[in-house]
């Protein structure tokens, strides 16, 4: 088994989704500053003091079908058939799991780190502050993001074990 051709598609691919997820979190934000308002600290929300617009829930649907649907899968393809070519043995199911959990992986901790810590609570843009919550010291509460991050922290083996298994049922 060449685990280096799995690793490296892992994080490769996982690089690719966290760049365009990137890309998607600043663009809703363009549209609707308040598109990921059950994501922010509960101090924040609560300062904030409305519901997600409606302009606000349709941009997060968009965002989800952007990055799932229109990303996502089709960057989890193109990794498993890139892997399945790279590997003498062709496409089987630990490889395909490991593979899948690395690109989720990948994504979760680009979100935490770079998105969350750098972006969101070391640079904090306008763009990514809800009007009448700026400077608020709860936007750099590194702990809150953690315990998010750990909290969907599950969905990496999920991920893995459905796209190990799909995969392994079309190859």
């Amino acid at each position: 088994m060449q685990w280096s051709a799995v690793v490296g598609y892992g994080l490769g691919y996982g690089l690719a989704l966290s760049v365009l997820f990137t890309a998607a979190v600043f663009a809703g934000a363009a549209l609707s500053r308040d598109f990921l308002l059950n994501d922010y600290p509960p101090a924040i929300q609560r300062r904030y003091g409305r519901p997600k617009s409606a302009r606000g829930r349709r941009v997060a649907t968009l965002f989800g079908v952007f990055v799932w649907a229109v990303c996502a899968l089709p960057l989890m393809v193109a990794a498993m058939i890139g892997l399945h070519d790279a590997l003498d043995d062709g496409l089987e199911f630990l490889p395909a799991a490991v593979c899948a959990a690395l690109v989720f992986a990948t994504l979760t901790v680009w979100d935490l780190v770079v998105l969350d810590w750098i972006i969101f609570a070391g640079l904090r843009p306008r763009l990514l502050a809800l009007p009448g919550t700026e400077g608020m010291p709860e936007y750099r509460d590194l702990r809150f993001h953690l315990g998010a991050a750990v909290k969907g922290s599950p969905l990496i083996v999920v991920v893995g074990l459905l796209a190990g298994g799909i995969a392994t049922l079309i190859a």
